[in-house]
């Protein structure tokens, strides 16, 4: 290699220099500083993502608290009559619109029921919890939701239980 460096006129030994010193130049960007500006880019982007979610989460917690005051205005199921448990299921699943998509309504005593959803709007069985959550000291005790073939329809699984 030195023989060869040697041959070489003074004109082709400054080519190669400057031609190697911008190939590394050239290559140190390419491999180095791009990879590290774009993941500066894709954490900068992923932390205004997160303090936005952050914030979102925040108003909705704080909605959560204000519901959560309100719902001592809501009405105690006394266990007999017309304010037992599944007769305010009924009553409001029909008219929320869910009645339909009801398949099945499990009591677990007098203060739980289990319910089984099908082919539900989400939308609506949302209104339909809210509603019931709201108007009557009821509360989701557990919920299993899943997607169905159709856009916006699922199948649920819930536990609603008296407060």
């Amino acid at each position: 290699m030195a023989k060869w460096w040697a041959t070489l006129q003074v004109r082709e030994k400054n080519t190669l220099v400057f031609g190697s010193i911008a190939f590394v130049l050239m290559m140190s960007y390419l491999f180095v500083v791009e990879p590290l500006v774009e993941q500066s880019d894709l954490l900068t982007t992923r932390v205004a993502a997160q303090k936005k979610l952050k914030s979102h989460l925040e108003r909705v917690g704080l909605e959560a608290k204000a519901l959560r005051a309100n719902a001592g205005g809501a009405k105690k199921l006394s266990g007999s009559g017309k304010d037992t448990l599944l007769a305010v299921v009924s009553k409001t699943s029909r008219q929320n619109g869910i009645k339909e998509s009801m398949k099945r309504i499990t009591p677990e005593g007098s203060e739980k029921a289990r319910i089984w959803l099908e082919e539900a709007s989400f939308d609506q069985m949302i209104a339909w919890l809210t509603a019931v959550g709201s108007s009557y000291a009821i509360t989701v005790e557990n919920i299993n939701v899943t997607a169905e073939d159709e856009p916006g329809q699922v199948r649920a699984k819930l536990t609603l239980a008296t407060k």
